[in-house]
């Protein structure tokens, strides 16, 4: 039995304990930051003279530099000084790049750091999504791991892109929808709106999730009052706050633009790599941007030629994008078959659809076990009464990949889902089967007084 004189002196011990146990996980914490900021600044830099054109990196991608550079000058979001304000890419990545110029001025190690930082707040995230699967310490812990030192994560923190902003809005609005999922309440379907719309602000893949999530909550978690009401309220908080954008692209082109205009550049390039096959899609894709180029000329219309067409007309690149999209569709509707190939083909494009064979390769040995390891995670869920909390992140990655494949999937957009993958990666090697039942019977006692 313990004395009075003891208990103090074993208190101590334990506080000493817990301290030292603190400063050894924030020492490790920060010795892996700084790994990953020499893999980003020094590795990956060095690899891609190896690699060749295989990868983009240390450059900025889609023109988000230009975009940004010209809002930092004060010429409006545009591409060039000269050209019409344009629609064709979501402003929030080229806001926080013009942030950045007008701070520091053009350094492109700035942006680089500033990827590492977004990353490093995924990995947080992650340890508290994990949590609401495992209480492993393997998935809690090792999930972050996976992710920051995943090759994708490497290549995309190493380039001027949005995937690192994104995937750290996807991760932000998966734990909101999480939640609102397990209590049922209004205001935080209104939260999970509200991320939603800046998830969309920075890119407008997800604009329709909520109608899947409805379909869930429909006919898998029987709420059925409830669920209209509820995706009611976000899709409602959604549209205010992109409310902004849609106002001015309206003022600009007198058309109704929730996102951007690209879909029509996206639909035209990933019809043409599907009847142009090749291992790799540089040359093939330079390839498409000179067909825009040419219709562009064909119509009339007066803009810059590039990649994308640089018009000067805000209400001709809309137009020009209509038109691409439909084209591309007459095309599809008279040849069915080539419309079920180039989904197969996107399908393979989304995980390691590269510009050369080489890192077509890469990409396969990489991403494909990391899939696999995924859907067992799914499928242990499922067997430990887990797939309430699963459910949000599962649909989140088979929307993203069903949404790319009618229209364009290239392997960089499968990086924003690199971290849910990793967390049900490690949840199908480590299922915590005891932990399982315990978290699959505390989100159905809240859902039951939810409801």
């Amino acid at each position: 039995m313990d004395t009075d004189t003891d208990r103090p002196l074993s208190f101590t011990l334990r506080s000493a304990m817990m301290c030292r146990q603190k400063s050894l996980l924030i020492g490790l914490c920060l010795v892996i930051i700084a790994i990953n900021c020499a893999m980003v600044l020094f590795v990956i830099p060095k690899a891609s003279s190896y690699l060749g054109r295989s990868y983009n990196v240390s450059v900025y991608a889609d023109g988000y530099d230009q975009l940004a550079a010209n809002l930092a000058e004060g010429n409006g979001y545009r591409f060039y000084p000269d050209s019409a304000k344009t629609l064709l890419r979501e402003p929030g990545y080229p806001m926080v790049l013009a942030a950045i110029f007008v701070a520091f001025g053009n350094n492109f190690t700035l942006v680089q750091l500033t990827n590492i930082v977004l990353a490093v707040a995924v990995a947080y995230l992650m340890t508290r999504t994990a949590r609401t699967l495992s209480a492993s310490r393997i998935v809690v812990l090792g999930s972050p791991l996976l992710f920051l030192f995943h090759p994708e994560t490497l290549i995309a923190e190493s380039r001027g892109g949005v995937e690192m902003l994104f995937g750290l809005l996807l991760m932000l609005y998966i734990m909101a929808v999480t939640r609102a999922i397990r209590t049922g309440r209004w205001p935080d379907y209104l939260v999970s709106g509200a991320v939603l719309g800046l998830t969309l602000v920075v890119r407008s893949t997800p604009i329709l999730f909520p109608a899947v999530l409805l379909v869930y909550l429909l006919f898998v978690e029987r709420r059925k009052v409830a669920a209209f009401r509820n995706i009611g309220v976000m899709v409602m908080a959604m549209f205010l706050v992109l409310s902004p954008w849609i106002v001015r692209n309206y003022l600009l082109t007198s058309e109704f633009v929730p996102t951007a205009s690209v879909l029509g550049v996206s639909a035209q390039a990933g019809l043409y790599l599907s009847t142009h096959p090749t291992i790799g899609n540089a040359m093939v894709d330079t390839e498409a941007s000179q067909e825009r180029n040419r219709l562009a000329r064909q119509l009339g219309y007066q803009f810059k030629p590039g990649y994308y067409q640089y018009f000067y007309s805000s209400a001709d690149e809309v137009a020009f994008s209509h038109y691409l999209f439909q084209r591309v569709m007459e095309k599809y509707k008279n040849f069915p078959l080539l419309f079920l190939r180039t989904v197969v083909r996107n399908l393979f494009n989304f995980w390691c659809g590269g510009k050369t064979w080489k890192s077509v390769a890469i990409d396969a040995v990489i991403q494909f076990p990391l899939v696999i390891l995924a859907a067992t995670g799914v499928v242990a869920c499922w067997r430990n009464g887990q797939l309430s909390a699963a459910a949000p992140l599962t649909l989140l990655i088979i929307y993203i990949v069903g949404v790319s494949l009618p229209i364009l999937a290239q392997a960089r957009y499968s990086a924003p889902l690199i971290p849910f993958l990793s967390i049900l990666a490690l949840k199908g090697l480590a299922p915590d089967r005891r932990a399982s039942h315990d978290a699959s019977r505390n989100w159905e006692e809240t859902a039951a007084v939810s409801c």
